[in-house]
């Protein structure tokens, strides 16, 4: 089914300029650019067809045409730079119970930023703040790609891409976005897109942060599991034991409890 913005416009029940495109080099990018313009709104960028759809950490996002639902959600949020990860936990949980309402599947977070069904990548999550000429916070952008179908991929990705299966893509923009500002304006407020230049620390104003950080514990897939992770000193071996508030890894390695804040991990048996 062909995504269009006049569709999603309809299933939205929240106030969203939407933006709909055939073809772009990345959603992310175009908030990016306009950013300036949409100070003060909430905008909405979708495309099925990215030609250089970005990931975490600089990786590539694989986003051929037809075959899967790549968007952007810019929010006018003059956030902290360490709230970033709140949003990308926040973004995570969202796209998890819009997934599991509308389609079959049993969608699970890989820390911090995969969505998994039966085991296999789903979707992936990429938080960027967006800063004005004089380096101030401007906005808050969260683009999400979800695989609706892995027919047409390389062999090489058939042991982890899967797909959420049959969904209308519209109307599950829409869930995903609406539930993402449904949590945004729980953490933040309810008048926040009315005052986008004031300052939150997501942590700090809102202890109903703490039931959507729970939710994102109950669906992650690492907490009580083995780990590998590699950092500038070399590879690890640790046990992940909690989410800390800011959204952070707080890992168990020989004996001793420490936080990761970032990189990327996978889960492996514990001897």
């Amino acid at each position: 089914m062909a995504i269009k913005g006049k569709k999603i416009e309809k299933f939205l029940k929240n106030s969203v300029t939407v933006r709909a495109f055939d073809e772009i080099d990345s959603t992310n990018n175009e908030a990016k650019r306009r950013a300036e313009a949409d100070r003060g709104r909430a905008v909405l960028y979708v495309t099925d067809h990215q030609t250089a759809g970005r990931g975490r950490r600089g990786h590539d996002f694989y986003s051929p045409k037809g075959s899967g639902l790549y968007f952007t959600l810019s929010l006018p949020l003059s956030a902290q730079p360490a709230d970033i990860q709140v949003m990308t936990c926040v973004a995570a949980v969202a796209t998890c119970e819009a997934i599991e309402a509308l389609t079959d599947g049993k969608p699970r977070i890989k820390w911090v930023n995969d969505i998994l069904i039966d085991g296999k990548k789903v979707a992936g999550i990429l938080t960027e703040l967006v800063s004005d000429g004089q380096n101030r916070p401007l906005s808050v952008i969260i683009g999400i790609g979800i695989n609706l179908t892995t027919d047409h991929f390389p062999s090489e990705f058939a042991a982890t891409a899967g797909c959420v299966g049959k969904a209308d893509p519209n109307r599950l923009c829409a869930a995903i976005v609406d539930h993402l500002i449904n949590m945004y304006m729980i953490i933040v407020g309810d008048g926040a897109l009315d005052v986008p230049h004031t300052e939150y620390s997501f942590v700090t104003v809102n202890h109903e942060y703490n039931s959507i950080l729970e939710k994102y514990k109950q669906l992650n897939t690492c907490v009580g599991k083995g780990i590998r992770y590699t950092d500038t000193s070399g590879e690890h071996i640790a046990r992940a034991v909690d989410i800390a508030m800011d959204g952070s890894l707080i890992i168990e390695e020989n004996g001793t409890q420490k936080t990761l804040h970032s990189g990327e991990i996978s889960i492996i048996p514990l001897t």
